[in-house]
């Protein structure tokens, strides 16, 4: 199988998506046409009331979901798909989330579709869905946040 879009970030710490950090969700998502998709289960202690998902962890799956899809998708425009430019990044400008329906212990899958780029910022749209059923939406402006830029 192809390494994950996170996976070819490594080395990278980040809560949500960095497989170098021991103690954080380590998502990995992949691309399947225009979607990039991510699949992931909720460990025991990410509980909240009543028995669902906590809700913040619903928030930072799709934040780190939606930026890392707007970073992969600026380096396949770049035609640098396979080894990640390490001066190119992304940093969350704006995160709208709606939570619909609670979210069970279980499995569940993100979407997320690039809605449009304007020069360094990327509008992503992100559902988080379980059994097929859409629980909370998240609506991301990533921006693009290139080495030079911050130097």
């Amino acid at each position: 199988m192809k390494p994950s879009i996170q996976e070819k970030m490594r080395p990278n710490n980040c809560f949500g998506c960095g497989h170098d950090n021991p103690y954080g969700l380590r998502i990995k998502s992949y691309w399947e046409g225009d979607t990039s998709v991510c699949r992931w289960t909720p460990e025991e202690f990410m509980i909240g009331p009543p028995d669902c998902l906590y809700g913040g962890i619903s928030a930072s799956l799709i934040d780190c979901h939606s930026v890392n899809t707007a970073l992969s998708f600026a380096h396949e425009k770049s035609g640098n798909s396979e080894q990640y430019d390490r001066r190119i990044q992304m940093v969350t400008g704006t995160l709208t989330i709606k939570y619909l329906k609670p979210v069970p212990m279980e499995e569940v899958e993100l979407r997320a579709v690039i809605q449009s780029v304007d020069r360094r910022k990327y509008m992503v749209k992100t559902e988080l869905l379980s059994k097929g059923v859409v629980c909370v939406t998240g609506d991301v402006i990533a921006i693009r946040i290139d080495q030079e830029q911050t130097e």
